[in-house]
């Protein structure tokens, strides 16, 4: 995105305005109104049938800050376009911009080692009912396909306007959740037919005119330089026949159970369970001890979930034995897994194919303990599309954790030598999935650039090796109930010889490298796995004794789904709301 831009000097912030929402008290007062003044008292009341929203309305609005200033983000519906369907952003400062001293977007892009990053890529569409994620779309050169060119600054204080095409779903499909860094996730963003609205923000359209009607009225001829209606520039329209592709990725769901003694990851077409060999079996045995019950139990639940297939068992060992030896240890191992699943599923449709590999595929360092222990496993993989489900298992106690804890309701301090924080947190479900509103508030007094909250930063740690994630990704934080701890849904965006594993975008911020000044709140939203339950423990880091800025919060209510399909939805009080309104103002 070019060189970052010089920090803005805010040495006093203004209070940010209350803004109510007045969409109730508009629609009272536009059904008191008729084209010919009052209505008549008795004249027979007709009922109208609501169009519903109209792609120039605003849906939706949230709050974010962006180069030192509070953005207000105003969420149009989605328009279908042919193939596509085209989402519009409109971003206004709550405070004065200087014209010469643009406010610069600079969170909208992902810092990847695979895949495109260029901004506005972080900006999403997630279908959480198909559990699909929609990415923008490119055009042959591989860049997103935006208008206008520079809706990353904001010279006026009407703000910018964003512009951005997405592949359509199916069109059964009212409405799609919407991820904008740093605003809570819109729970469910209409889809509208009708005309797009303009790329360009109305204020800018109006100038444009403006502009060219006082040009057409200056006389012509003569040597005068002043300039022509040939000499306007025309606001810039979105191309959509630029665009090449707009990819769309299977989400996967990642639990681990039993105190991670199964560790299950699955989409709507695919489940693997990896069983930690140490739970199933005795030292340097093929047979299961009494503790693997439960967990056969649960491997035989996820299959039973899905249409019959082959299900593929395979063994792996570590390191410590020959090669042969490990070969022979992993494929016993795999028969009695498969042998036990026999018997609790219906063998016939779920036929088992055993294989062993051995010490071949490691997914971590074989030079320490806890790296051998995870290569230790069995693993249990179905191909077939979910008939229904389950929701993970609850039971258990939570892990031990060395660093800060909470309780959600009560906003938590972080400090290092840089940066004061507090951290809160609230919940609710979207298409059954659990989503966490994290709010992180700077509680300093520091303005500028300074040090973002370095405490979301970091890899995710349930893929395997030969696998990566964008290097300023919030992938730190997870959700736990009992003694299982569920994973941020993510995708694989792609692969190279570097990582021939992949690499893996989550449902949350792609960026938490984020520029957060003294007194500003900034949104942190991530989507999970389907659960039912009424509180949830969400987690960042691991909570050794070494993490300093580690924390986690208990007791996070979850919200129950009340969004109806296809309309824009609040996020819960705890967090900055995104506000259902119809002011465009």
């Amino acid at each position: 995105m070019g060189p970052f831009p010089t920090p803005r000097s805010l040495s006093v912030r203004p209070q940010r305005p209350v803004r109510a929402l007045v969409g109730a008290l508009l629609v009272a007062a536009l059904a008191a109104c008729t084209a010919g003044g009052s209505p008549d008292p008795s004249a027979p009341a007709t009922a109208s049938a609501d169009p519903g929203p109209q792609p120039e309305d605003v849906v939706a609005t949230a709050v974010i800050p962006e180069g030192g200033v509070d953005l207000e983000v105003r969420v149009h519906p989605l328009v279908r376009a042919g193939e596509h369907v085209v989402l519009t952003l409109d971003l206004v400062p709550l405070e004065e911009v200087d014209e010469d001293d643009p406010v610069h977007v600079t969170g909208f892009g992902v810092t990847s080692f695979v895949a495109e990053g260029r901004p506005p890529v972080n900006v999403r569409l997630l279908d959480l009912a198909r559990d699909v994620v929609h990415h923008v779309g490119a055009g042959a050169d591989g860049k997103p396909v935006v208008a206008p060119e520079h809706w990353n600054r904001v010279r006026a204080d009407h703000g910018t306007r964003l512009q951005m095409p997405f592949a359509a779903p199916p069109a059964d499909v009212t409405g799609l959740s919407l991820l904008v860094p740093g605003a809570p996730l819109f729970a469910d963003v209409p889809i509208v037919d009708g005309e797009l609205p303009s790329a360009a923000h109305p204020d800018d359209v109006a100038a444009a005119a403006d502009a060219a009607a006082s040009a057409s009225a200056r006389p012509t001829g003569g040597t005068s330089s002043t300039a022509t209606p040939d000499d306007v520039e025309p606001p810039e329209a979105l191309d959509l026949d630029a665009v090449v592709t707009a990819p769309t990725f299977p989400l996967e769901s990642t639990s681990a159970e039993l105190a991670g003694a199964v560790r299950t990851t699955e989409s709507t077409d695919r489940v693997e369970v990896t069983l930690g060999s140490d739970v199933l079996f005795p030292f340097d045995s093929a047979d299961l001890a009494p503790e693997a019950a439960d967990a056969v139990a649960l491997v035989a639940q996820r299959l039973s979930e899905r249409d019959p297939g082959t299900v593929q068992v395979v063994g792996h060992t570590d390191d410590q034995a020959d090669d042969a030896y490990n070969l022979d240890l992993s494929r016993r191992r795999a028969q009695a897994v498969a042998d036990a699943l026999g018997a609790q599923v219906d063998a016939a449709a779920y036929p088992a194919r055993v294989e062993g590999r051995g010490e071949q595929e490691p997914v971590a360092d074989n030079g320490t303990d806890e790296g051998r222990a995870l290569n230790r496993r069995v693993t249990v993989t179905l191909t077939s599309t979910v008939v229904t489900r389950t929701d993970v298992t609850t039971t258990g106690e939570l892990p031990p954790f060395e660093a800060l804890v909470g309780t959600a309701g009560t906003p938590l301090p972080i400090a290092n030598n840089i940066r004061k924080w507090e951290v809160d947190a609230s919940a609710r479900r979207v298409h059954g999935h659990v989503v966490v509103d994290l709010t992180v508030t700077a509680t300093d007094q520091k303005d500028g650039l300074g040090w973002a909250p370095g405490f979301l930063r970091g890899f995710s740690s349930h893929r395997g090796r030969d696998t990566v994630t964008p290097h300023s990704i919030t992938a730190r934080g997870s959700v736990l109930q009992g003694a299982t701890r569920l994973f941020p849904l993510d995708y694989q965006v792609g692969a190279n010889d570097a990582w021939p594993g992949g690499e893996w975008f989550t449902a949350s911020d792609l960026d938490a490298s984020s520029w957060i000044d003294g007194g500003q709140t900034r949104t942190f939203s991530f989507v999970y796995p389907r659960l039912d339950v009424e509180t949830v423990v969400f987690q960042a880091g691991t909570g050794t004794s070494s993490a300093t800025d580690d924390f986690r919060l208990l007791d996070v209510p979850v919200a129950a789904e009340v969004a109806a399909e296809g309309t824009a939805s609040t996020a819960s009080p705890a967090s900055p709301e995104p506000t259902a309104t119809t002011d465009e103002n």
